[in-house]
């Protein structure tokens, strides 16, 4: 196993019920959905600053939402203040929507009514701050924006300089490429509430 897997592992999951999954059978009401940080890596295929960035900050905003209660998976609308294809928003938000469920315009469309997914994933370049992420409670209206601020993360020494060499195949690069690409991840966990510009 490698650190950065350990990493994964050891970063404490999200936990949400799943309204849905419980009215189909998937799931019981005392059987939550844990979502931990070796699954978002899963879903992108690579564990990076950005999806640790996007679980961290998924985390924070279900925390300021429910207050203690269990967050309510497909009860949360996410809002990119931005276009798609704008910093790293795009993957960041596919992170954050496979955690809580929300969807664009090709999401589940419900059961007579409701648990819709759809269209509760969308891009508004309008918003600000620019670049900010919005969580917002379907039933309360109660919303939260976090702005990463990446400028605020630490590590990566030498991590431009030996990234050429190591997808040449040099392994001694490749070593301290993935240290330095892990030094950043780490940096990003530790942070946690402090990475972001958080707007209620």
């Amino acid at each position: 196993m490698t650190p950065l897997h350990k990493l994964a592992l050891q970063t404490e999951p999200i936990r949400l019920r799943d309204p849905l999954a419980e009215f189909l059978g998937f799931r019981e009401a005392a059987e939550p959905f844990e979502f931990t940080l070796e699954d978002a890596g899963r879903f992108a295929g690579h564990l990076c600053p950005t999806v640790a960035t996007a679980f961290t900050a998924t985390r924070i905003a279900l925390q300021r939402l429910y207050q203690g209660a269990l967050p309510e998976r497909g009860g949360v609308r996410i809002t990119m203040a931005s276009a798609p294809d704008q910093f790293a928003n795009g993957p960041l938000a596919r992170v954050a929507a496979y955690i809580t469920g929300a969807a664009g315009d090709d999401g589940f469309r419900g059961l007579a009514g409701r648990f819709s997914r759809q269209h509760l994933l969308r891009y508004e370049p309008t918003l600000e701050p620019y670049g900010s992420i919005w969580f917002e409670r379907i039933d309360t209206g109660a919303r939260v924006g976090l702005l990463p601020l990446p400028e605020r993360i630490q590590g990566g020494a030498g991590l431009s300089k030996s990234m050429k060499p190591a997808l040449e195949g040099d392994p001694q690069h490749a070593a301290l490429f993935q240290r330095a690409w892990q030094e950043r991840i780490e940096s990003v966990l530790k942070l946690g509430e402090q990475l972001f510009q958080v707007t209620m």
